[in-house]
C-alpha cells in the first residue's frame, strides 16, 4: 500500500485515549451520596485511588459543612454508566472533560522497546561469543544500559494502558443546606 492507509486504518480503530473528568457536586445528604458512589466504583470494577475526606467541625460553635475530595479510576467503557449515577447522586455544579489521544506516542514507544528487546538479543548473542575479558565487560556494560532502558519503557507503557484502560474522575462533594439553582433555560435551549 503506496499511502500507508492500512496502518492508519490501524491505528484509528486501536486509539489510545486518555479521559479525565473534573466534577463539583454539592449534595443534602453527604453520608447516603458518599456511600452510593463508593458502592458503584466498586460494582463497576473500579477504584478509588486518593480521598481526602472532612467530617465538619463543631468545636468553633457552629457546623462547618462537610467535603470530600476523591480521585476515582473507572473501567473506560463503564464511565457514561458512572457519569449517571453521579448525576442522580446530587446537584454537579461544575463539570469538565478532557480527553487526550496518546496513539502516536504509544505507537513509538512501542517501536523503541521493541528495538530494545531485538538489541538485547544480539548483545546476548556476542557475549556468548565473545573471546575477551575487555569484550565481555564492553558487552555487559552496553547490555546493562540495554535493560534498564527497555524496563524503563515497559513501566512507562504499563502507565498508560493503565491510563487509557480506566478513566479518571476527580471528583469533590461538598455537603450544603441548600443546593445552588440552576440556570434557568429558555424555550429554545
Amino acid at each position: 500500500n503506496l499511502y500507508g492507509s492500512e496502518s492508519v486504518n490501524i491505528i484509528s480503530d486501536s486509539r489510545k485515549l486518555v479521559t479525565t473528568v473534573n466534577l463539583e457536586l454539592e449534595t443534602k445528604e453527604f453520608e447516603q451520596t458518599m456511600s452510593g458512589i463508593e458502592g458503584k466504583v466498586q460494582e463497576l470494577g473500579g477504584y478509588i485511588e486518593s480521598m481526602d475526606t472532612y467530617n465538619g467541625s463543631s468545636y468553633t460553635g457552629g457546623r462547618s459543612a462537610r467535603y470530600s475530595d476523591m480521585k476515582i479510576r473507572i473501567p473506560a467503557p463503564r464511565l457514561r454508566e458512572f457519569m449517571n449515577t453521579v448525576s442522580s447522586a446530587g446537584n454537579i455544579i461544575r463539570r469538565n472533560d478532557s480527553v487526550e489521544d496518546v496513539t502516536l506516542s504509544y505507537v513509538d514507544m512501542e517501536s523503541r522497546r521493541d528495538t530494545l528487546r531485538t538489541e538485547q538479543s544480539r548483545l546476548l548473542e556476542f557475549l556468548d561469543k565473545a573471546d575477551s575479558v575487555e569484550t565481555v565487560i564492553a558487552l555487559e556494560e552496553r547490555l546493562s544500559e540495554v535493560r534498564y532502558q527497555l524496563e524503563s519503557m515497559e513501566s512507562r507503557l504499563r502507565t498508560l494502558d493503565n491510563l487509557v484502560e480506566y478513566s479518571t474522575v476527580s471528583l469533590n462533594i461538598t455537603e450544603v443546606r441548600e443546593l445552588t439553582p440552576g440556570e434557568e433555560q429558555t424555550v429554545g435551549e
